[in-house]
């Protein structure tokens, strides 16, 4: 079997390092050339370095949703598939259940953490595809005369 070599498109994460980069230095030039008037006035002006080091953060993992996935497409057995599946889908109901509790605070705070990295373990493992089982038994051919 041919192992799949990481394929990630290069300007993949030289667009987000370069927003990430852009995002950085946008927060204080903005802050030097704007007066306050115009940051209250002008939301947008505000946001220019959230959006862009959010899109930088949305880049690398869709970089790294490519890394894992080319590196273990067709490598994982469908038993442990099901199996890392299914628990990263029970992380996200304790998440939930840990949110929607009105009784601790830390039950809360470890609730928001457990949904968030088993959300985006998810959609991670969600993009990996499972190695087929190979069909033992010989499919023999059907003729037109055979379905009569």
């Amino acid at each position: 079997m041919v192992k799949n070599r990481p394929r990630v498109p290069l300007a993949l994460p030289l667009i987000a390092l370069t927003l990430l980069v852009l995002g950085l230095l946008a927060g204080p030039f903005i802050q030097n050339r704007a007066t306050q008037e115009q940051l209250d006035n002008n939301v947008l002006l505000s946001a220019i370095p959230f959006i862009l080091i959010f899109v930088a953060i949305i880049l690398f993992f869709i970089t790294l949703i490519v890394l894992v996935a080319t590196g273990l497409n067709n490598n994982i057995p469908a038993r442990t598939y099901k199996i890392i599946e299914t628990i990263l889908i029970a992380g996200i109901v304790l998440g939930i259940i840990g949110m929607f509790q009105p009784w601790l605070f830390a039950a809360y705070k470890y609730g928001f953490l457990i949904l968030l990295f088993s959300t985006l373990s998810f959609i991670l493992w969600s993009h990996v595809t499972p190695r087929r089982e190979e069909i033992q038994e010989e499919i023999s051919p059907v003729s037109v005369s055979d379905t009569r």
